[in-house]
């Protein structure tokens, strides 16, 4: 369960990336000072991101890489915001969470999924804002909570 709300915690480290090459307004740039268009590869605490760069801001498919190879995560931007589906993994290969975006807006039905790929969580999200049932499930499958979140707005 520690390992489950590790992954709900942080679920994708891409939302705080930063890097010396941006300017006062967040967009990336050339030593010259000119918007960067091209491809950044970072390394940080023994993680490999690789991602792509055009005017300035991220957008393409970007990639987590554990220090082993092993891909940890895998998304889209679109001129800097998240877009559609995310999905991350543990070192050994086995899917722990699903979300999607829809203009840097959480969007959909989110999941996670302990380490061995059992379905932990279930969340659903409208232009960010949390919406529909949301379930909780044990190791051995039983739901251990559900609230209904349309209920609330």
């Amino acid at each position: 369960m520690k390992n489950v709300v590790k992954v709900f915690l942080v679920l994708f480290i891409f939302s705080g990336l930063h890097a010396q090459t941006q300017n006062e307004k967040g967009l990336y740039i050339d030593s010259d000072g000119e918007l960067f268009n091209g491809v950044i590869q970072k390394t940080d605490k023994n993680l490999k991101t690789t991602f792509t760069i055009k005017e300035g801001l991220i957008d393409g498919e970007a990639i987590c890489l554990y220090s082993s190879g092993q891909l940890m995560e895998k998304g889209n931007f679109v001129k800097g915001q998240k877009d559609e589906k995310w999905i991350r993994f543990n070192e050994n290969g086995i899917t722990i969470a699903i979300a999607f975006y829809k203009n840097g807006k959480k969007t959909g039905t989110w999941f996670v999924f302990d380490d061995n790929g059992t379905k932990r969580f279930e969340m659903n999200y409208l232009e960010g804002q949390k919406t529909g049932i949301w379930t909780n499930w044990d190791e051995q499958g039983l739901i251990l909570a559900s609230k209904n979140y349309s209920q609330l707005n």
